[in-house]
C-alpha cells in the first residue's frame, strides 16, 4: 500500500512544483510587462505607421483621451500651448481611445477634425495595447514615458493640467532610481 501511495504522492508532488514556478514566473514576467509601455505598432490619424520606438530618446507625456469627451479637448488645447511655452524635450502624444485603427472612415475623420490645431501625433489604438489599456480607468489619463520607453512617476486622471505640468517637472529634474520607484507603475509592479 505505502508503495502504491509513494508512485501517486510523487508525480501529483512534481507536478504541484512545476505549476508553482509558472504562476511565479508568469507574475514577474507581468511585472516586467506593466514597466514598460507595450511594444506597438498602429497608424495615426493621418495613417502614418507608428511604433512604440517613438518613445526612444525622448520623455513623452502620453494621453490617452476620448472625442466625446470635452475635458480630453480642453486638455489637449492646454497641453498644445504648454509644449510651445516649455520648449523642452518633453514629447507629447496622444491615444484616441474611442477610435480604433479599423474603425470606419467618418469615425476616424472626426477625430482628424478635432485634433486639427495640434501638432502632436495622435495614435489609433488597437488590440497591441489592449491589456494597457485595461488599466486605464478614466479618459483623460495621462502617464509618463522615459527616453527608454519604461513607464514612471505617477499617472494623472482628468482634466489636471497643473498636476500634468507639476510631474513632468519633477520627472525630468529627477532622474534617479529612487524616484522611479516611487512611480504608482512600480508600486504596482512589486505587488
Amino acid at each position: 500500500m505505502r508503495t502504491n501511495l509513494r508512485y501517486i504522492l510523487l508525480p501529483l508532488a512534481l507536478l504541484l512544483s512545476i505549476l508553482t514556478i509558472n504562476v511565479f514566473s508568469a507574475r514577474d514576467t507581468n511585472k516586467q510587462n506593466l514597466l514598460r509601455f507595450p511594444a506597438f505598432q498602429t497608424v495615426d490619424l493621418n495613417g502614418n505607421t507608428i511604433t512604440n520606438k517613438i518613445f526612444t530618446g525622448k520623455f513623452t507625456v502620453v494621453v490617452l483621451w476620448v472625442t466625446k469627451d470635452e475635458n480630453s479637448r480642453q486638455l489637449w488645447r492646454f497641453l498644445s500651448d504648454w509644449q510651445q511655452a516649455e520648449a523642452s524635450q518633453i514629447q507629447i502624444i496622444g491615444l484616441v481611445g474611442d477610435v480604433k485603427s479599423t474603425d470606419d472612415v467618418a469615425k476616424i475623420s472626426y477625430a482628424r477634425q478635432i485634433t486639427a490645431d495640434f501638432a502632436q501625433p495622435q495614435l489609433l489604438v488597437n488590440d497591441d495595447m489592449a491589456e494597457f489599456l485595461t488599466y486605464m480607468r478614466a479618459a483623460p489619463t495621462i502617464c509618463f514615458v522615459d527616453a527608454t520607453g519604461r513607464l514612471v512617476g505617477q499617472p494623472v486622471i482628468g482634466y489636471e493640467p497643473e498636476l500634468i505640468k507639476k510631474e513632468a517637472r519633477r520627472l525630468l529634474a529627477t532622474d534617479s532610481k529612487a524616484d522611479r520607484n516611487k512611480s504608482l507603475f512600480m508600486k504596482k509592479a512589486s505587488q
